[in-house]
């Protein structure tokens, strides 16, 4: 005697297909001093990440928050408290451009790719635009830009 069926076998197949991709926490320190990108820095500066994921970040150094620059259309544009943690979920696909308010003019900034770039090109613009006005890490949103694929 068998006890599942060929739809009940289906249906739990779909289940755990479900079950193992579900959206994932990606954590983003906010750093006065980090190893691999400098002062002033979100930790990692890139981040490619799946529609549904959420960022987190954290708090390590004080006097940070997080609020976006520039978001795909349709998705909610973010702004956090300072030296708190602040979760964003990531809805809508594209190249999302944030910063520390704050640390702005020293180049606390950072990218995330969420599946197909189709804005990249707004990024870019948005990001020369950001870039010229920082006092130090100028070229950080370029080479985080520059692993968008």
């Amino acid at each position: 005697m068998h006890i599942f069926n060929t739809p009940t076998v289906a249906a739990l197949s779909l289940l755990f297909c479900a079950a193992s991709a579900s959206a994932a926490d990606i954590q983003i320190k906010m750093m006065d001093k980090s190893d691999a990108e400098g002062l002033m820095a979100f930790e990692p500066t890139f981040v490619k990440a799946n529609v549904n994921d959420t960022l987190v970040f954290i708090p390590v150094g004080s006097g940070h928050n997080t609020r976006s620059l520039l978001a795909p259309s349709g998705a909610e544009p973010w702004k956090s408290a300072y030296d708190k943690e602040f979760r964003v979920k990531l809805e809508k696909e594209g190249v999302y451009l944030y910063a520390c308010e704050a640390h702005k003019r020293m180049g606390m900034a950072g990218v995330v790719q969420v599946g197909n770039a189709g804005n990249l090109e707004e990024v870019k613009k948005k990001a020369a635009e950001e870039s010229a006005a920082m006092a130090m890490n100028k070229d950080r949103l370029s080479k985080a830009l520059d692993k968008v694929k």
